[in-house]
């Protein structure tokens, strides 16, 4: 829960939010793309590789778009369960994510 509701009111200071925002729209159009593409075979009884990556596709749109929603409301680089800061480097590895090391791995480990 959190504590001192300051620390979301505005993202990790180090982040270049414009270049952050014009990757995570790079990245959505190519999933959203790739899915496009699978559609007409994607069916487990067709081909169940192309549903499956379909399916996990669709997840990481889902985090795409939650992510430019949290960079649209200032608290991207926030974790969502307790809001303290990501650190720069998981985001550029993952810049949809939405918890802090600590938090990811209490999620992992339940």
């Amino acid at each position: 829960m959190l504590t001192d509701n300051s620390s979301v009111s505005s993202p990790a200071p180090e982040l270049d939010v414009p270049a952050i925002r014009r990757s995570l729209e790079q990245q959505l159009r190519e999933r959203e793309e790739l899915i496009s593409d699978l559609a007409p075979r994607a069916a487990p009884n067709i081909d169940p590789v192309a549903w499956a990556t379909t399916a996990a596709t669709r997840k990481v749109v889902g985090r795409i778009q939650a992510a430019l929603e949290r960079l649209a409301d200032g608290t991207y680089g926030r974790c969502v369960r307790c809001g303290n800061a990501i650190v720069a480097g998981r985001l550029e590895v993952l810049p949809y994510g939405e918890t802090c090391v600590a938090c990811q791995n209490d999620v992992d480990n339940s």
